[in-house]
């Protein structure tokens, strides 16, 4: 026995109506048969506008990041250049010290003798506090 199913039945989906297939189509005018192809590309131009517009905006925005990178690398090298002057100097100190530490423990002072204080000269002015 054949079956009964309908197999043909479209909905509404399946059915354009003639506005859809009117934006789907360029309807050619009178107009527009007559032109010549270089004056379709001459026409095509705005949208060509709008794109170099856009590749122009982004080109700019690229050349940005790029400088705003480069600015942040050299901070960083700034940064590292400072921070390795301190660890050299801190280097340096901590040798000097252990140096210092070794001569004490040998018997050894390794500072210079200190220098005499100075006596106050007499022509200098001497003031005298009195509470």
């Amino acid at each position: 026995m054949p079956s009964e199913a309908l197999t043909k039945v479209r909905t509404l989906r399946q059915v354009k109506s003639s506005l859809d297939v009117a934006r789907k189509q360029r309807l050619r005018t009178t107009n527009s048969l007559d032109r010549a192809t270089e004056q379709m590309v001459y026409l095509e131009l705005p949208a060509d506008m709008g794109l170099r517009r856009i590749l122009d905006r982004e080109r700019k925005r690229f050349t940005a990041q790029e400088a705003a990178v480069d600015r942040s690398r050299k901070r960083l090298l700034d940064f590292r250049e400072k921070l390795a002057q301190t660890v050299n100097r801190n280097r340096a100190l901590t040798e000097l010290r252990l140096e210092l530490q070794r001569g004490r423990s040998e018997g050894n002072n390794g500072l210079p003798p200190k220098a005499e204080r100075r006596k106050p000269e007499q022509n200098m002015r001497q003031v005298r506090l009195r509470y």
